[in-house]
């Protein structure tokens, strides 16, 4: 109570009111939910720790790390056994990713930069495995689904308010660029990401649930996700989405797949043919092309071409970039590179996860970023296997988390961020926590496949 008063007085007025609901969903969740504690902390994690407000981030970090290491330590007794179940394979990436992530940071130019680096991923694995202990615990995916599901609407709706005083007709004649909103992560690339991780979530629900209802309230919420992805402007995240919804719906049904398939192929020849494609293809900015990625791209593969071996180093990608930049820096993409620089305070902007490896970590980080998706993919495929044996839900579930990697990985050839973003916690926990879903999934399956054939 005494931290939740020295948050109050340190934030301003209009943030101070946001205090109230999360003290009482604390003691409400303490004393009468207990068992639903820990869910609260991770919807927490996901909707709060944004750009709302620093003190207001690390009030719930505090709050969060205090509960999450009080739930491990009354479980102590069994934790070591519950680390025995996680898969090999995703402890030889972790072992490798810091093995690496140190390597590199020794002899780069700033070696403190990588061990921070290094702190902040410490920090955030213990999150993703204090959560799994309460998975594997619980025995309940979908409680943890339903906590994702809800975070993803809210970060859709955040970044829907956001525009609530947007003129639309100003938004079809000037164009998108500066009506675009991140909500409450104050990051449209980073909000987008939420909402291609829960997309698939919402489609397994749709397909498991027979009340009627129940399918109205999740057809309302694939909305709301839609309209966060225009609020957004992302097609990154559009791409990835329709990409993610063949791939679910192929397994399922090829002619419902192909009808999809056609149905977007309408569309787009739509917009190509209307009278009113210029207005609606500015919109969208697809008339931006790549918006300079092509450019950054070169710059980060310049950049690996003269430090191929272990890289410039974790998180020094924005000190060596004007170093590489492909453009003059007295021109307008050059004085936007350097803005963009300052607000993300030199954060790596390839706008692609396997440059954003190659760039800071050298040939290791491509081993590493081409190793995750192999790891994900390859527990994706057993638990598809082994699902079939169990129940359609199961397999239908496993699927959906199935779509997510194919959707977050695709999208990765065009955002850095959202899978591992070197400590950003709050955008790469959604992606994480699908992967712990994954993972005890894979262990349970493979149990459960025991009992079957005994």
């Amino acid at each position: 109570m005494l931290l939740i008063f020295l948050v109050w007085i340190s934030l301003l007025p209009e943030f101070q009111i946001l205090l109230i609901p999360i003290t009482i969903l604390t003691l409400y969740f303490i004393f009468l939910k207990p068992d639903h504690y820990l869910l609260f902390i991770l919807l927490m994690y996901l909707v709060v720790v944004g750009e709302i407000n620093p003190i207001l981030r690390v009030f719930v970090h505090l709050l969060g790390s205090a509960s999450l290491l009080i739930f491990l330590f009354l479980h102590k007794e069994i934790v070591g056994n519950i680390y025995s179940t996680i898969d090999k394979r995703i402890k030889k990436f972790l072992l490798y990713f810091f093995s690496i992530v140190l390597l590199s940071a020794i002899f780069s130019q700033i070696p403190l930069k990588g061990i921070e680096i290094i702190f902040k991923e410490l920090y955030f694995f213990f999150i993703v495995f204090s959560f799994y202990v309460y998975l594997y615990l619980k025995k309940n995916t979908f409680q943890i689904i339903i906590v994702l599901m809800i975070s993803g609407l809210i970060m859709s709706l955040s970044s829907i308010f956001n525009l609530k005083d947007t003129n639309l007709i100003d938004l079809l004649m000037k164009g998108s660029a500066s009506f675009r909103t991140g909500g409450l992560l104050s990051n449209v690339n980073a909000l987008s990401g939420y909402i291609v991780v829960v997309f698939p979530l919402f489609i397994f629900y749709f397909f498991i649930k027979n009340s009627k209802i129940i399918k109205i309230l999740v057809l309302l919420g694939l909305t709301v996700l839609m309209l966060g992805v225009l609020a957004t402007i992302s097609r990154s995240a559009g791409l990835s989405i329709i990409i993610g919804l063949l791939f679910f719906t192929y397994i399922i049904n090829k002619r419902a797949a192909l009808w999809i398939l056609l149905s977007v192929l309408i569309v787009v020849l739509l917009l190509l043919i209307l009278p009113t494609s210029e207005m609606i293809l500015s919109a969208l900015r697809i008339e931006q092309g790549f918006s300079q990625r092509d450019l950054l791209w070169k710059l980060s593969i310049d950049m690996f071409k003269d430090n191929w071996f272990l890289g410039v180093g974790p998180g020094l990608w924005g000190l060596q970039m004007f170093n590489y930049s492909p453009v003059l820096q007295d021109s307008f993409i050059g004085y936007l590179f350097y803005d963009v620089n300052v607000i993300t305070g030199g954060f790596n902007n390839s706008h692609n996860y396997y440059l954003v490896f190659m760039s800071d970590l050298g040939i290791f980080g491509l081993f590493l970023s081409l190793y995750l998706p192999f790891t994900f993919f390859s527990i994706a495929k057993e638990n598809l296997k082994l699902s079939k044996l169990y129940s359609n839900e199961s397999y239908l579930l496993n699927l959906a988390l199935t779509t997510v990697g194919v959707s977050i990985f695709i999208r990765a050839f065009f955002e850095g961020i959202s899978i591992i973003t070197f400590g950003w916690v709050a955008i790469d926990l959604p992606f994480w926590v699908v992967f712990a879903i994954l993972i005890y999934n894979n262990q349970f399956l493979k149990k459960s496949k025991e009992f079957i054939l005994s």
